[in-house]
């Protein structure tokens, strides 16, 4: 059986559907940028340019998953300017490097709601030519009129601040009238911008601007003169126009993390489902919500020791999926999360000496509540009794731990939950013999936890096997559907069987 290779597009557009309302991703600094438009902090136009395309790729602990080639590429600047460019940002603390990987601390977490005002909206015509080849002023002139205020709003300025002059400090960059005019009529006249004056709009589809502009600031262009004034402004409106608003560059960091990693254990994930991606980042935004960077900290070790282990078995869980899920997001929730979760849960509660600033942060009383809480909402039967097996070996008893918390109920004790939910499994799962003494039952039950019966583990490496005997990815050529039929279903209703 063949199968087709879906596009980037084809990802993209479906995953840009599983947008949950209320996720937050990274988007520019409003206040970090206003200080860039207005003067107030100098910078570099390919500064400027690298911020304005990078945050598109920006990850929530603001790990930048874009290629340094692609980048160059996207920005037509050399390897020499781009190594400027890096350190120039490191110096202001914009931009750092750990790990072969660089971090943005230019941007803000924000879920993109309008009333928010921390951010400024990424939208495409940021990233778009006619932006980006900008000279540096009319550059920050444009990121004037979108930081000032939130995009769509008409910001109510005077002429007079909007250049340097004897009785108004203005935009400290743009030295004289004639200079801020000829930046205006630009940026009008390439759709940029909208300009109000006395109600009436100007854009690129008005013939008078120039003429109206300088006839109301009170301009002579024969004597190239204009007349200043201490008391009055000649108020204006700005605005972003709004051709430019309706497109938006999505965040795409987490699909980006997720093909990086592939390509790294050479996982050819074009020909994964477009809804597969979707399903793990929503688990990296749970954990997120939960616990914050940490928690993304705790999807990227999962993600990686998946790949790592399975490799081009990833492909083939994948096929074993329904409108529910996939067996690849189940796969690496249940063998490598919450494996981790185990971990990190039995080192925090027997104290062990730790660098890691994952184990430290659940060091604090109310983040291991919510991430016991959270193991005990997704893992299995086996997951929860191997916990307490391996507390047992620490030292630790469960019922010890149910006491030191003095809310006695399950709805505030995580601890008492869990105890209730392993005490059911030991009561609901009989063991088949004679004479069964509840330390025999806990010992045999604890057995069948560690060779993973409830979860099915070494049923899906034997049904991985079988179907790798019939089924080959090979990208671009037809499928006939009596194939997939034949060959899936049998494989996947086995599967949900043993299940």
């Amino acid at each position: 059986m063949n199968k087709t290779t879906y596009t980037n597009q084809e990802v993209n557009n479906y995953s840009n559907q599983y947008i949950k309302k209320g996720t937050k991703t990274a988007k520019l600094d409003r206040e970090l940028f206003f200080k860039i438009a207005n003067g107030t902090l100098d910078i570099s136009n390919s500064a400027i340019n690298f911020m304005l395309f990078s945050i598109q790729f920006v990850s929530k602990d603001g790990r930048i998953y874009c290629k340094r080639e692609e980048i160059r590429s996207h920005l037509y600047i050399q390897n020499k300017t781009f190594n400027r460019v890096i350190n120039e940002l490191v110096h202001l603390n914009l931009l750092s490097e750990k790990e072969g990987f660089l971090y943005s601390h230019f941007h803000v977490l924000s879920n993109g709601d309008k009333n928010d005002p921390g951010y400024v909206r990424n939208i495409k015509a940021l990233t778009s030519k006619e932006v980006l080849s900008l000279n540096k002023t009319r550059k920050r002139f444009f990121l004037y009129a979108a930081s000032f205020t939130s995009m769509g709003t008409i910001k109510s300025v005077s002429v007079e601040a909007l250049y340097s002059n004897k009785y108004y400090s203005g935009v400290n960059y743009i030295e004289s009238y004639q200079e801020l005019a000829e930046t205006l009529f630009y940026l009008v006249s390439k759709g940029l911008l909208v300009v109000y004056i006395n109600g009436k709009p100007f854009d690129d589809s008005t013939k008078d601007f120039k003429s109206q502009f300088h006839a109301y600031c009170g301009y002579d262009s024969d004597k190239r003169k204009k007349r200043m004034s201490k008391t009055r402004e000649h108020k204006i409106g700005l605005k972003i126009n709004d051709q430019l608003l309706n497109t938006i560059n999505p965040n795409e960091s987490s699909k980006a993390e997720f093909r990086y990693f592939a390509d790294m254990y050479h996982i050819y994930h074009e020909v994964m489902r477009p809804e597969t991606i979707p399903l793990f980042i929503d688990v990296q935004n749970k954990l997120f919500e939960l616990f914050g960077v940490v928690g993304v900290e705790l999807y990227r070790h999962a993600l990686v020791s998946y790949f790592a282990t399975e490799q081009e078995n990833v492909l083939y869980h994948d096929l074993f999926s329904n409108e529910a899920g996939t067996k690849a997001v189940n796969s690496m929730v249940d063998f490598y999360l919450i494996k981790n979760i185990e971990q990190i849960i039995s080192k925090v509660l027997t104290n062990e000496q730790t660098d890691s600033k994952v184990e430290t942060y659940f060091r604090n009383d109310e983040n291991l509540a919510k991430l016991v809480s959270y193991f005990i909402e997704i893992s299995s039967d086996d997951h929860k009794v191997m916990l307490e097996g391996n507390l047992e070996q620490h030292g630790i008893d469960l019922k010890e731990l149910v006491q030191s918390v003095p809310q006695q109920n399950v709805i505030e004790n995580h601890w008492l939950l869990l105890d209730k939910h392993i005490s059911d499994i030991y009561y609901q799962i009989g063991v088949s013999t004679e004479q069964v003494t509840p330390e025999y039952r806990k010992k045999v039950i604890r057995q069948w936890a560690s060779d993973g019966i409830l979860a099915r583990k070494e049923m899906l490496k034997i049904a991985v096997h079988q179907l790798k005997e019939k089924v080959l990815f090979m990208p671009k050529r037809s499928i006939r559907n009596t194939d997939v039929t034949r060959t899936i279903v049998p494989f996947y209703n086995w599967l949900e069987e043993v299940d």
